[in-house]
């Protein structure tokens, strides 16, 4: 018995000793060295990891290694085996972080540095580091309790969004400052609490480059800053957005998303207190101020967005799911959209209306009722007064019927209204907003006289031709039918006298009167 135990003391002594030379001794580091470079780059294709110096002992580390040709990992300080416990210090110098996509496997840009601490044991261990990550002044503190994370706290200031885009490798859309706060007291998805407040200040737009990405025609400066507080709930981060900028702000009371499933659920409202300052944006002159409110909903397959808004004295609703849209508007006064839209005041009425349109395609139907519709004075009601003595600001459309079709920057339509004295149609009107012009033939009937009206031009003052040849006809209908009132008496002595001349007495003024009623249906009995 005593020799058995003499040899299991011998074989337990002498695997100490292997384990201590192969741990602790400058052959025993090499080997470990040469086993950890080796189990790097074969588990990571194309990599080039290598270990510069790995001394370990009882109780210090140096570890030095490179990340490629151009990175370095330095680790060093104190270790207590038996305690299970560590006292190091850490340096990570990555030069070009685009030389790490073999590792990332996403293309990073730009520098990264950061060092710090870890002290503690397997029951609780301490992070704290500080880092320029974004060209900021970046501290982090992370606490691990048996090795999972328990607490983390980091305060990021001064982070450039350049920086930010161009390290992940995206164009350089703007710039400004990015201050983030963050205070996590459990980072298990299931269990997880915690607060992060962002600032965002001094935004600026960079109208080249997201003109080149996104086919626009930036030219205004635009400004933006935000705040924005999200608090870390199990599996939810829910937030809470002031975004400000020169076109609009967004504000958001309840983000939520889900961080298993990433599905949003928002509400928001963009208030929009001056609408010309969206021209570069929309390409169309407008005025005024507009506010629409709503909920969002982005799952992996679809977003839906819905909307609603009291516009030009009536109402909007609309939905979006992903590229289809579909609008409805109701009771909107036609005289304040004209002068939204800085087109001329020519007509007021109410409005319904409904639009479908196709974000990807542009395109779309709009299919409008006008109601209770009054010309206001204008060009047109002018030539029409002047050439047919005819007030058509008089009359009353009950209802007006517009269809129109949209395709990109192009709008055809069609109209159709009547009122007691007139019908009025539109056969074929474009309107191009890229060019801010009208083309449009307008045809009339006017107390059975028919003319056509032409207009052309600049949406805001175009030219309107009318064909004056048939209205003289009514013209001078009315103005015969009126000489002949006012002259009724002395037409009828004359036509008597005329007539006894060369027929004799019997054609007397019954005579007269038949004749001058005839005259006076021809000129029109109304």
């Amino acid at each position: 018995m005593k020799k058995v135990f003499l040899f299991f003391l011998g074989s337990i002594l002498i695997f100490l000793g292997l384990v201590y030379a192969l741990l602790f001794t400058p052959i025993g580091n090499s080997i470990v060295a040469s086993y950890i470079q080796d189990s790097v780059n074969s588990k990571l294709a194309q990599a080039n990891f290598k270990v510069e110096k790995f001394t370990l002992t009882t109780s210090k580390i140096n570890f030095i290694a490179d990340i490629d040709s151009n990175s370095k990992i330095n680790i060093s300080g104190n270790l207590a085996i038996l305690e299970k416990s560590v006292d190091l210090n850490y340096v990570i110098n990555i030069d070009d972080l685009s030389k790490l996509e073999k590792f990332t496997k996403q293309k990073l840009n730009g520098s990264f540095f950061t060092k710090g601490s870890v002290k503690g044991d397997q029951k609780l261990v301490d992070i704290k580091g500080i880092s320029d990550i974004f060209e900021s002044n970046t501290t982090y503190d992370v606490k691990l309790e048996n090795f999972k994370p328990s607490q983390i706290n980091f305060l990021i200031k001064k982070a450039k969004i350049n920086k930010l885009l161009y390290t992940l490798n995206q164009p350089i859309y703007a710039q400004g400052l990015i201050n983030i706060n963050g205070k996590i007291k459990n980072a298990d998805l299931n269990s997880l609490d915690g607060i992060i407040a962002t600032v965002i200040t001094d935004g600026k737009v960079n109208n080249k480059i997201v003109n080149t990405a996104f086919n626009q025609k930036l030219k205004s400066l635009i400004n933006f800053k935000g705040d924005i507080v999200t608090n870390l709930k199990p599996n939810k981060a829910i937030s809470k957005v002031d975004f400000f900028t020169t076109p609009a702000n967004l504000f958001v009371e309840k983000a939520v998303v889900d961080l298993k499933t990433m599905k949003i659920n928002s509400d928001y409202l963009l208030s929009v207190s001056d609408l010309s300052k969206l021209y570069d944006v929309t390409q169309t002159k407008m005025r005024g101020s507009v506010n629409i409110s709503g909920n969002i909903e982005k799952t992996a397959k679809d977003l839906e967005v819905d909307g609603k808004s009291n516009l030009l004295a009536g109402t909007l609703n609309f939905k979006l799911l992903n590229d289809d849209l579909s609008a409805n508007i109701k009771d909107i006064d036609i005289r304040k959209l004209t002068h939204m839209m800085y087109y001329p005041d020519f007509f007021t009425s109410k409005a319904d209306a409904n639009v479908k349109f196709n974000t990807k395609t542009q395109k779309g139907d709009i299919d409008a009722k006008l109601l209770n519709g009054k010309f206001l004075p204008n060009e047109f009601s002018t030539l029409i007064n002047t050439f047919a003595k005819f007030d058509i600001t008089k009359e009353i459309y009950e209802q007006i019927t517009l269809k129109s079709n949209i395709d990109k920057k192009i709008i055809e339509s069609k109209i159709n209204m009547k009122s007691k004295l007139t019908k009025i149609s539109v056969p074929n009107s474009t309107i191009d907003l890229e060019n801010s012009t009208v083309d449009a033939l307008i045809k009339t009937s006017l107390k059975g006289i028919d003319f056509d009206t032409v207009v052309t031009g600049d949406l805001t003052s175009p030219k309107i031709s009318v064909d004056t040849t048939k209205l003289l006809k009514l013209k001078i209908k009315k103005e015969g039918k009126k000489f002949i009132d006012k002259n009724r008496k002395k037409l009828k002595e004359k036509l008597k006298e005329k007539l006894e001349e060369k027929f004799g007495a019997k054609a007397g003024g019954q005579t007269a009167d038949d004749i001058i009623k005839g005259f006076r249906a021809f000129f029109g009995n109304n």
